[in-house]
């Protein structure tokens, strides 16, 4: 068994995907210089993948992800065994990435860490300030084809918390906030591993590769942190929807599914859209960001958190500051219907195929013969 197991759990929309894509460019150099295993999973069968092992423990875990159902686990199932087994196999320090553990109750975090007795386990969360995180986990939801508001979504959000941390704790439904309420998510692993084997890495947002250099002196490797090439430290792994983009999409959606589309076909869709008509576009509006009916609710979540964080002795890496809300950055810009409307207009363009509106080529004329 490996002499440590490091957990990198996320949460989702801290620079998870980043700092998977950066690992799986220089896992093989990351091993050989460092001693530090980042076992390849889904590049085995899938190249251009950024490498991650959720999949895997969705073969442990199974249904405590509430989107996992029996029939997906028992799929996954070998994955799991296939990372188990390289992380018995390495005599160094394994490292395994998978942002939905952040989500997982207490007696799942127990059956993780016994995996992997009598290996010291040591856990690692990134983690971003809720005015940035909450807004970029709508649009997500929105780009995978739920077509809630963004203020009915912040409003579910409150509704979840005021049931207290308790309820957090204990009902399968409340996954949102056991990974974004970042001191219940620290003193759920540190009960089982120690609060001293806890590391918060709080993204800076800019530029990429400063969460990078973060990172790698939370796992303890800083002095591999210039090592992958400058196009894979900088590049984006996720371009984010703004927000008039996912106006349009919130109606898409809707509209989809009163017309009765399946959900492989309403995906498809959503990819042409994104991909050939909204992404590509300059000019495509303010951001996504926190609606104004719901500052100061942010506000306040984002100083209890904060407070909640220090309290519980963890492992801080980079400014807390970067987790305060601040209504100047969070919140998000007035619309114009000019930019709603290109937006719809470029999302149209995206959808038809120009062939089908050419002009019908012309007819051959007749010759006649001349009679004599």
């Amino acid at each position: 068994m490996a002499a440590k197991v490091i957990l990198h759990i996320g949460q989702q929309k801290s620079g998870t995907t980043y700092l998977q894509e950066v690992l799986g460019h220089c896992a093989d150099a990351l091993a050989a210089e460092t001693g530090v295993l980042f076992p390849p999973s889904l590049r085995d069968v899938l190249p251009d993948a950024v490498e991650n092992h959720e999949r895997a423990t969705y073969g442990l875990l199974g249904t405590e992800y509430p989107w996992v159902s029996a029939e997906r686990a028992a799929a996954e199932e070998d994955k799991w065994t296939r990372l188990a087994a390289r992380a018995a196999e390495w005599p160094g320090t394994v490292l395994i990435s998978a942002e939905a553990l952040s989500v997982v109750r207490s007696a799942a975090v127990r059956r993780v860490v016994g995996e992997f007795a009598p290996a010291e386990v040591e856990v690692v969360i990134t983690t971003r300030g809720l005015g940035r995180a909450l807004p970029s986990l709508w649009q997500q939801h929105v780009r995978n084809g739920r077509r809630q508001e963004i203020g009915t979504f912040f409003e579910t959000l409150a509704a979840q918390r005021d049931q207290g941390p308790e309820s957090i704790e204990l009902e399968h439904d409340q996954h949102h906030w056991r990974a974004f309420a970042i001191g219940g998510l620290v003193r759920r692993w540190a009960r089982e591993v120690g609060a001293d084997r806890v590391t918060v890495v709080v993204n800076p947002g800019s530029p990429p590769d400063r969460l990078w250099r973060l990172f790698t002196a939370a796992i303890g490797v800083a002095e591999f942190a210039g090592r992958p090439p400058e196009q894979v430290l900088t590049r984006r792994t996720h371009s984010g929807l703004t927000m008039p983009e996912t106006l349009v999409l919130v109606r898409l959606n809707r509209l989809l599914e009163e017309a009765g589309w399946d959900t492989y076909s309403a995906r498809a869709a959503r990819e042409r859209l994104l991909l050939s008509g909204l992404l590509p576009r300059s000019g495509r509006g303010p951001r996504v960001g926190v609606p104004d009916s719901a500052r100061h609710l942010v506000e306040d979540w984002s100083r209890a958190d904060v407070a909640d964080l220090e309290a519980t002795g963890a492992r801080i890496v980079g400014d807390l500051d970067d987790l305060r809300f601040d209504a100047e950055r969070d919140v998000h810009r007035p619309l114009t219907p000019d930019q709603v409307a290109d937006a719809a207009a470029a999302a149209v363009l995206a959808m038809v195929d120009r062939s089908d509106f050419q002009p019908a080529p012309p007819r051959p004329r007749r010759r006649f013969g001349v009679r004599r």
